[in-house]
């Protein structure tokens, strides 16, 4: 084979390994014992005062404002009310 032959049979043979290479990956598939692990993982992660705690402390940081603009809100629509029933009774 000459020189050119050979360097159209190397340019064919990286093309195409190329054009074979670029495709999507398989989903990587666990075992049930590597996905048993994850599971694991994970909620030592979630439980063990990771996530779960703070989510609470997130939760009752803010309860005592909403609780409060709750009340406010309440007090506001009874004392409209409390004028409405005033105004129309005083007549």
């Amino acid at each position: 084979m000459d020189k050119k032959g050979l360097m159209s049979v190397f340019a064919f043979l990286l093309l195409s390994i190329g054009a074979f290479s670029c495709g999507e990956k398989p989903p990587l598939r666990l075992t049930t014992t590597q996905r048993d692990q994850v599971d694991t993982l994970f909620l030592r992660a979630v439980n063990k005062g990771g996530l779960s705690a703070e989510m609470d402390s997130l939760c009752s940081s803010t309860q005592a404002a909403k609780v409060q603009h709750l009340v406010d809100s309440m007090l506001l629509v009874r004392r409209k009310e409390e004028e409405d029933l005033r105004k129309r009774y005083s007549r």
